[in-house]
């Protein structure tokens, strides 16, 4: 794929924006300065509609290919070969009458363009709200990957680090207006005719004003040396809290109007305790004057790093104090992620997407460790291994999987390569298995290293590895190309290794280990035979909590192989009925989730498969009751509520009478979720639902289009897809095409659950394989596999395979989808075989046992 930066290497941009939120209009004026290093430019530009170039003072041409999102510039007169190649050896200026004796290795670039606002939460783009019976605006940027070429043209490539004056020109005087660094200057000008400042009178785009009008004009101070993909503004009008940290940073959390402000202070003081924590442990400052967090209304990812100004979607950043301890931990984890990546890709960027491990791998890994160290009382690896390290070994064991460094050929392909599972999951077990490996001691010192050397520069994995090896004793590049560069994972006998694939093949690849250990160290199964196992069930109670751990997520992972009989599965969980420590109870959550495929609500093992659940979840439910009490630990808390949506799934119909009856005593009919402790509302409201038969799907629909609560929005949502009523089903389907009711950032999240609704998985079905040209156009090309991997992953019949496969085979040349389809036809496939080969063996099993 051709990089930009070999024409053209940007120092500095002079950025100019004069945006009207109403009219969703922005009119903009860009000079790059920089280097010239072949006579023919070439800019980055996205949906821009150019008026006028110039380059060192005199106008040229241009062409714009919108295809590959490319502007390309008629320079070479400018900067003829002759001329040009002697400037770059001699690096003096040639004599050129025609450009004032300019250097045309040296150039500036003056491009005045406009374009419109994005509603599809990439680029410079719109979202609003609803505030005290009116619409709210915001303006925010999402450029990650590849999308600040829609805000202006650009070498939109991480590479192609510059510095940016940026100036803002806002039509309502009202509106903050924030940037990655602080307020340089701000004024507010009014005026009856047309201002050179606000509209130069040479600017084919100048709004010819000629009534009284008042613009807020904002400049902020120059940033560091940075990618084109971190900056950022925000524009609009908003709450916060404001505090400063113990080395004088001001952090402040931003949200809009509709949220109050005690939303905004849990995340504020994680914000200023995180960044003290980093700056001591990597012994490199935070080299920014301000953190700004914002919460925006309309946010497709879960939270974006840019440099000083880091944008969150809202459930991600609002918590109070009827937010339930799980969320705020998940918060917590999101805040120290983002701030990680103020060191690991800000000040330090790989250098380009191929390497996008360096940024996601370390942070996913920092989001722990910090917490962890900021509240050791919430024993944040416990959820880092049952959901992180599970995640990505689930995905690592699917064919067709990418390595967590991935070539990158085409421009579609960059948005493919933020894989959860992999990049994110994976990549950060491996530098936790380097941490271990190592001491973590040895391995900050590396770290700091790093920093050190590389800080505002660009990187590769290379350079990593040669700086923690002197601190190793071990051949650090050796063993972590074996990991990195490669799909997959051994499952370990001994000393032997073989590839575990969870359809039971196998392939030649191995991994260098210099040690194996069996707690959570390393991204790897361990293999037992069925003595072994056995052995170390007798003696669970025994082992270390990792081992534990290690215990039941290698006998998840091995259920679906021909390795064991996932009979055994069903002897095996009654063996945690008494179990306490919730993180336990994650696992075998996992492991019931993973039978449910052999138990739909339709077949005759269905309710002996609920008898089974219920009777697993007994002994806790009678110790814990139905409501919190005083001596309740942080366990109890959290395994209450798993253990009451046991007693659900089972229709157990006097829990959940007594559960309806909590809503009716406490919630009422004024809906007031904060009358019941924050972890019980979703199973009280969820009870309630069963109980009442659905009679309040209106109501709960109607409290969620007005709710601005994430948390309570997200309870009602999971609530009213659960629908078992036609009737609600339908309304529910229609909803997957109205965007003022379900934001675009919930729209696969909607799919997704009413595609595991048993009820309505025909239906949304339906509206997936006739709907694929509405995804592609609200998705605007990201994330759209995404969609893929979600239906894929909710197959589980012959028919449905069919059909699925008959789709795919349309879409399969695309780029964004080609390796989810691969993947997710090898992960169905894998379960109709699973089914086929145990389906017998485990209703007789469930049939002996009952």
């Amino acid at each position: 794929m051709e990089r930009l930066i070999e024409y053209l290497i940007p120092e500095n941009y002079q950025l100019e924006l004069r945006v009207n939120k109403q009219t969703e209009e922005v009119q903009g004026h860009v000079v790059i300065k920089g280097q010239a290093v072949k006579p023919n430019l070439k800019l980055h530009a996205r949906e821009l509609k150019i008026a006028k170039i110039t380059i060192n003072d005199q106008p040229v041409g241009f062409h714009l290919d919108q295809e590959n999102q490319l502007l390309l510039l008629d320079s070479e007169k400018i900067l003829t070969a002759a001329s040009f190649k002697k400037s770059v050896s001699d690096s003096t200026a040639p004599e050129d009458n025609n450009s004032k004796n300019a250097n045309p290795s040296q150039i500036s670039i003056d491009i005045r363009y406009s374009f419109k606002l994005s509603h599809s939460m990439i680029g410079m783009y719109l979202s609003n709200y609803q505030y005290q019976g009116k619409e709210e605006r915001i303006v925010s940027t999402q450029f990650e990957s590849h999308y600040a070429r829609m805000m202006f043209p650009c070498v939109d490539e991480p590479e192609a680090k510059a510095t940016f004056d940026v100036k803002v020109i806002d039509t309502d005087i009202e509106d903050t207006i924030l940037s990655n660094m602080p307020v340089d200057t701000e004024r507010v000008l009014t005026y009856t005719s047309v201002n050179a400042d606000l509209n130069p009178k040479d600017d084919a785009n100048a709004l010819n004003l000629n009534t009284e009008v008042s613009r807020k004009i904002v400049t902020f101070k120059t940033t560091p040396k940075m990618s084109t993909y971190l900056l950022a503004i925000c524009i609009g009008k908003f709450n916060k809290v404001s505090g400063k940290n113990q080395h004088g940073i001001e952090v402040t959390t931003y949200a809009a109007l509709n949220q109050p402000k005690e939303r905004l202070e849990f995340s504020n003081q994680i914000a200023m305790e995180s960044l003290d924590f980093y700056d001591q442990l990597f012994s490199f400052p935070y080299p920014l004057p301000k953190l700004d967090q914002v919460a925006i209304p309309d946010f497709d990812a879960g939270a974006m790093e840019n440099w000083g100004l880091v944008t969150y979607r809202e459930s991600c950043l609002l918590a109070d104090e009827n937010t339930p301890k799980t969320t705020k931990e998940y918060i917590a984890t999101v805040v120290t992620h983002e701030l990680s990546h103020q060191w690991f890709g800000n000040l330090v960027t790989m250098k380009w997407w191929d390497n996008l491990w360096l940024n996601e791998s370390f942070a996913n890994m920092m989001q722990f460790y910090s917490v962890n160290h900021l509240r050791p009382d919430w024993q944040i690896w416990q959820d880092y291994f049952t959901e992180d390290c599970l995640y990505a070994l689930r995905r690592d064991s699917l064919k067709n999987v990418q390595a967590v460094q991935q070539p990158v050929s085409d421009p579609a392909e960059i948005d493919t390569l933020f894989d959860g599972a992999i990049v994110y999951a994976k990549g950060s077990h491996l530098i936790f298995m380097l941490m271990r490996l190592m001491s973590e001691e040895q391995f900050f010192k590396g770290l700091k290293d790093y920093f050190k050397k590389y800080q505002y520069q660009n990187t590769t994995g290379d350079d990593l590895w040669a700086c923690l090896q002197k601190y190793a004793d071990f051949d650090v590049k050796k063993m972590m190309d074996s990991w990195i560069l490669q799909p997959g994972f051994p499952m370990i006998n001994g000393k032997k290794q073989q590839r575990f694939l969870a359809d039971g093949s196998t392939d030649e690849t191995t991994w260098l280990l210099p040690k194996i250990t069996d707690d959570m160290s390393g991204h790897y199964l361990i293999q037992l035979s069925d003595a072994e196992f056995k052995s170390k069930i007798a003696n669970f109670k025994n082992l270390s909590f990792e081992q534990k751990l290690r215990l039941l997520i290698d006998r998840s992972l091995m259920m679906r192989t021909p390795y064991i009989n996932t009979s055994s599965i069903l002897d095996l969980l009654p063996e945690f009925k008494n179990e306490k420590l919730e993180s336990i109870w994650q696992l075998v959550v996992t492991l019931i989730a993973n039978l449910k495929i052999f138990f739909p609500p339709d077949s005759p093992h269905y309710a002996k498969f609920q008898q089974y659940v219920m009777q697993l979840a007994e002994n806790n439910l009678q110790r814990l009751g139905l409501s919190p009490v005083e001596n309740d630990t942080t366990d109890d808390l959290k395994l209450r509520p798993l253990i009451l949506n046991f007693a659900i799934y089972a229709d157990n119909s006097e829990i959940i009478r007594q559960l309806a009856d909590l809503y009716d005593q406490k919630i009422g009919i004024k809906q007031d979720f904060s009358m019941v402790s924050p972890e019980l509302v979703d199973v009280i409201v969820n009870a309630k639902f069963r109980f009442s038969r659905e009679e309040s799907f209106s109501e709960l629909l109607a409290r969620y289009q007005t709710e601005s609560n994430p948390n309570y929005k997200s309870i009602i949502l999971d609530t009213i897809t659960d629908s078992r009523e036609q009737k609600h089903i339908e309304r529910l389907i229609a909803l997957l095409e109205k965007q003022d009711v379900v934001r675009l950032q919930d729209h696969v999240s909607l799919l997704a659950s009413l595609l595991s609704n048993f009820w309505s998985k025909r239906a949304a079905l339906d509206w997936f394989y006739g709907h694929w040209d509405y995804i592609k156009e609200i998705t605007d090309g990201k994330s759209i596999d995404d969609y893929i991997r979600v239906v894929g992953a909710r197959i589980s019949t012959e028919d449905e395979a069919k059909e699925f496969k008959a789709f795919c085979k349309r879409i399969e040349n695309d780029p964004a989808v080609a390796r989810a389809i691969k993947i997710a036809e090898f992960g169905i496939d894998l379960t109709l075989k699973w089914k086929e080969r145990e389906s017998s063996n485990i209703y007789s099993k469930l049939s002996e046992i009952l």
